[in-house]
């Protein structure tokens, strides 16, 4: 878990520091910290035994990225500086305070409940083919 928690941590300092450096949004998104929350939902679908480790796992892998969004959203909303964060394709039509208040909300509330369900799918997905 370190290890997803610390590459989430990393691939969203890499986006930030790109998106504030002037580096296009046509390459700063495919700087992904979905696509290591992702690595980490599969990863801990397949080997976390119990519901509640899964459930665990959810948070703790959403709780980095929280973090991050928050931050630079914070700054964005402070500094009045543009970043990848609140890019049209990324803030739903939302401006900058409900799309960080949002963030905060929904990082300890129905994001990493999604990330569980996700992994609640494909964990009896798993558990279905290992039973054939």
């Amino acid at each position: 878990m370190r290890g997803f928690i610390l590459a989430i941590l990393m691939m969203g300092v890499i986006r930030f520091v790109l998106t504030v450096s002037g580096t296009p949004d046509s390459t700063v998104k495919f700087f992904s910290m979905t696509a290591v929350v992702t690595a980490g939902l599969v990863y801990f679908s397949a080997t976390t035994r119990t519901h509640k480790e899964r459930f665990f796992a959810a948070y703790l892998l959403v709780f980095p990225y929280m973090i991050v969004e928050v931050a630079a959203l914070s700054y964005t909303w402070i500094s009045g500086q543009r970043t990848i964060f609140q890019a049209d394709e990324y803030n739903f039509g939302y401006s900058i305070g409900p799309h960080t208040l949002g963030h905060f909300i929904g990082g300890l509330t129905w994001e990493p409940l999604g990330v569980f369900l996700l992994m609640e799918i494909l964990w009896s997905l798993l558990w279905l083919i290992r039973r054939l």
